[in-house]
């Protein structure tokens, strides 16, 4: 079976209210003063270059690796050691968070649970920073978390088996899903297109939806872990 999972929807849990505080301008200021002038010359000189930069930068995280996310920019490199954020700032106080949660601009982060299930299913596939989740008052949320860039992508989706009304094309090779638990449960997947995979983006839907299987979420309910709401989809 297959599971699918769309972004949070409103801060709760799942979503806190924060920012990564001071990391854009970290970017931007590797990119001015320490980037050299050949790796600099993509983007452009000066601010304008290092916004872009940043943007690019940021994108990393929550892109497939090797794709052009804009025409000024080149295809996505690997994610370079200065690039991470290393704090996430909320505006108030979380007593509990969810073992998957999303942060800014739709970056994703896991607990220490979740990420040894991803770990041990699927080793190597995805990769995981370390960030400390900072609160009001000088608090720290307690359990370690880490932004996790999910490392598989699939062409499994089948738009002719899927239900009408359950998605909708904006542009060639690019869907937008009907998140509701019905519209979710309409759309259809090829099962030998995704055999072996966990935890996995469609390159139809990009971060829009993640895909699970159910081994890894039966696994995620054995372990009592609160995720974000998920439904099982089409297997064709």
């Amino acid at each position: 079976m297959v599971w699918g999972m769309a972004l949070p929807k409103g801060f709760g849990e799942f979503w806190p209210d924060g920012d990564f505080e001071g990391w854009t301008d970290s970017l931007k200021g590797h990119f001015l003063e320490s980037m050299p002038a050949s790796q600099q010359a993509p983007f452009g000189e000066g601010p304008r270059g290092a916004l872009r930069y940043m943007g690019y930068a940021v994108d990393k995280f929550v892109k497939e690796s090797g794709t052009v996310s804009a025409s000024e920019k080149p295809p996505l490199s690997p994610i370079e050691p200065h690039e991470p954020p290393r704090h996430f700032d909320t505006q108030k106080t979380y007593d509990q968070l969810g073992a998957l949660v999303m942060l800014s601009d739709k970056i994703l982060a896991t607990d220490e649970a979740f990420k040894a299930i991803v770990e041990r299913l699927e080793p190597g596939v995805h990769q995981f920073f370390p960030v400390e989740i900072r609160m009001p008052k000088n608090k720290v949320f307690p359990d370690p978390y880490y932004i996790m860039v999910i490392g598989g992508y699939r062409e499994s989706f089948s738009a002719e088996d899927s239900a009408a009304g359950s998605f909708n094309e904006r542009r060639p090779g690019f869907c937008y899903h009907d998140t509701s638990k019905k519209g979710t449960a309409g759309l259809a997947f090829a099962r030998s297109r995704f055999a072996g995979a966990h935890l996995w983006r469609e390159r139809a839907f990009r971060e829009e939806l993640t895909c699970m299987s159910d081994e890894l979420v039966g696994e995620i309910a054995a372990a009592g872990l609160r995720i974000p709401a998920h439904y099982q989809m089409r297997e064709v």
